[in-house]
């Protein structure tokens, strides 16, 4: 018998809304379970990112960069960055922003976001869900 596809781990994106700070650092985004596999991930700054000397940006579990040197630099609102290294999470972590910056940016109001999958194991058993029992 099949596994409704009702069933299985399907592609969602993950996502927290920061404040990246004025100066170089990480700033916490979505937390994923272990076993998570990230297929894409990045940031969106959410307001107007002025022109300064460097300004870009790490998105990262801390083991993997998933994307790698964004540069958000003199952007416009709402400008989405993404890189797509894949890789999985094997313990329970968060997928940061660790920014590189030169110059005096301010803080900036940004969207930290992964398209994961879950690859543990399904809760449910296909003899739960009445429509997947043959009768």
């Amino acid at each position: 018998m099949a596994i409704s596809q009702s069933l299985r781990s399907r592609a969602v994106v993950v996502e927290r809304t920061v404040t990246l700070a004025a100066t170089s650092g990480t700033s916490v985004g979505p937390a994923v379970p272990a076993g998570t596999l990230v297929l894409a991930a990045g940031i969106q700054p959410l307001q107007v990112v002025p022109s300064v000397t460097t300004y870009t940006v790490n998105v990262t579990d801390g083991t993997t960069t998933f994307g790698s040197a964004l540069n958000i630099n003199n952007v416009a609102a709402n400008t989405i960055r993404v890189g797509t290294t894949a890789g999985l999470v094997a313990a329970a972590d968060t997928i940061d922003a660790v920014t590189t910056i030169s110059g005096s940016p301010g803080t900036i109001r940004a969207r930290i976001f992964a398209v994961v999958v879950d690859l543990n194991e399904s809760a449910k058993a296909a003899s739960e869900v009445d429509r997947d029992v043959l009768a």
